[in-house]
């Protein structure tokens, strides 16, 4: 799945700004005249400037984009920056309030500490939205994780120019040069990560989410100068691979430059424009309500989860020794590691005890699972009857780790031997409950057939399917249906 770029991070700058021109008015009100609005005059007047400056100011940010390029702005060009725009604001609404004959009713002195607050104001809310920002998409998990893949003609320029972008959505995790065999452990900075022949099993095993392709095209491409281990495949095979993963791609197209038109609108990284292959592509509200979702359900889950623990996790330790929760390394959301939580409903032993059972294993295919497990104790047979051992993954999703609906994590030796086709049900943040948990789990043994259902729902993503999801999964387990 891709999230379209959007300009929410700019929507926030804008708001923010609004409320520190709110805040500045009447803090420079107070000042001037010692007290708040003790009249209705006073407050009528204080919300006729009010409304003026906002609208000044965003009309100024509907023609031109003032805070556009605000991550690559160093403090002093900040400062600049700032005086400027107030200097338009206040410029604005004197013309405004002079023509609508109000000029007159305001005190100078008000305008004069309006702009010293709202300069000040404005210069250290930007400077601690700049450090902020990182930390909640590291927080939130939003960070894209991105692959450099581009001939040496390109790799350079491309480099230097996703370095200096200060996108903080992405995490630039390797390149890879396509038309040479390099020695070199970094390239601008970046590490190489493999040759061109090693790129489709990195990008399998990788955690990855999006990868820019900047190489000469693809139609009829040869291969000719590649390493011996890639001279069969053409660019566009690896890409078709990449896509069959679930990976968002990113293809440089050459744009010419023409000089009577100087606008473009298409995907941009740094000096490149790319077209961009996704197997859906999401707007950033839909996105955002999903994440709203999990977190609403988390908190409610994590309530639950206190109260089960208190009486759930003396049986589980007094049935056998061990702790109350077990923490398993599960592959989340394309390629990612992390710790999936349950209630230990096993013997301490257990992970050991599954090579023995191999032989026993009820699905065809990768995943494990046997009816009459003989690691499984007494009282966590009735916490999975009841689905009461997955209570603990609510972390997992207030941590960003997971979500309420998706597809569920693989272990790492599971993982180990995934297809490119089978990495596709990774692309999405792994869930709780999902498309196969709902659809006679309990029946399935085919992991192809999972893999099947895990896809469309990838496909066929919505926020009513995901409710859809949520409320067959809440009438199994009262059926007591709830399995793993």
């Amino acid at each position: 799945m891709y999230q379209r770029r959007s300009r929410l991070q700019n929507l926030v700058v804008m708001m923010l700004d609004c409320i520190c021109i709110a805040v500045s008015l009447v803090v420079a009100n107070y000042i001037r005249n010692g007290r708040f609005f003790y009249s209705d005059n006073e407050r009528m007047d204080f919300g006729l400037l009010l409304g003026v400056c906002l609208t000044v100011y965003l009309g100024v940010n509907l023609f031109r984009n003032l805070n556009s390029n605000i991550f690559l702005r160093g403090p002093l060009h900040e400062l600049f920056c700032i005086v400027r725009n107030n200097a338009l604001l206040l410029a604005g609404s004197a013309v405004i309030l002079y023509f609508m004959s109000f000029l007159d009713a305001y005190s100078r002195l008000v305008f004069l500490y309006f702009i010293l607050l709202d300069c000040l104001l404005m210069f250290l809310i930007h400077q601690l939205w700049k450090r902020v920002l990182p930390v909640l998409y590291q927080y939130f998990g939003e960070t894209r994780k991105l692959l450099l893949v581009a001939d040496s003609e390109y790799a350079e320029a491309l480099a230097q120019d996703m370095k200096g972008m200060k996108d903080y959505s992405y995490e630039l995790t390797g390149i890879v040069l396509m038309d040479q065999k390099t020695e070199e452990e970094t390239f601008e900075d970046i590490a190489v990560v493999c040759d061109a022949a090693g790129l489709i099993e990195y990008c399998k095993n990788a955690s990855l989410d999006e990868v820019i392709v900047a190489v000469k095209g693809v139609e009829g491409a040869s291969t000719a100068g590649f390493s011996d281990g890639a001279k069969l495949l053409s660019v566009l095979t690896i890409m078709e691979t990449l896509a069959e993963m679930g990976i968002t791609i990113h293809y440089r197209i050459p744009v010419p430059r023409l000089a009577g038109a100087h606008q473009k609108v298409l995907s941009q990284f740094g000096r490149f424009y790319t077209v961009t292959y996704a197997n859906r592509v999401v707007p950033v509200g839909q996105v955002l309500m999903k994440r709203m979702l999990d977190m609403a359900g988390a908190l409610v889950g994590c309530v639950v989860l206190a109260a089960l623990t208190l009486i759930a996790g003396p049986l589980i330790k007094l049935e056998s020794p061990g702790p109350v929760f077990f923490a398993q390394k599960r592959v989340g959301r394309n390629g990612r590691i992390f710790k999936m939580y349950k209630f230990r409903s096993m013997y301490a032993d257990a992970e050991e005890r599954k090579k023995e059972l191999m032989s026993q294993n009820e699905m065809d295919g990768l995943m494990f699972k046997m009816e009459n497990d003989p690691r499984i104790t007494r009282v966590g047979r009735f916490l999975r009857r009841t689905s009461l051992d997955e209570f603990p993954q609510f972390l997992n999703i207030l941590k960003g780790e997971m979500s309420l609906v998706g597809t569920r994590p693989p272990t790492l030796d599971e993982f180990a031997q995934y297809s490119p086709y089978h990495k596709k049900r990774l692309s999405f943040r792994p869930g709780l409950t999902g498309m196969w948990q709902v659809s006679g789990r309990s029946d399935i043994t085919d992991f192809e057939e999972i893999v099947r259902l895990d896809v469309e729902y990838i496909d066929n993503w919505s926020i009513g399917l995901d409710i859809k999801i949520l409320l067959k999964t809440v009438l199994q387990v009262f059926q007591g249906s709830g399995a793993k």
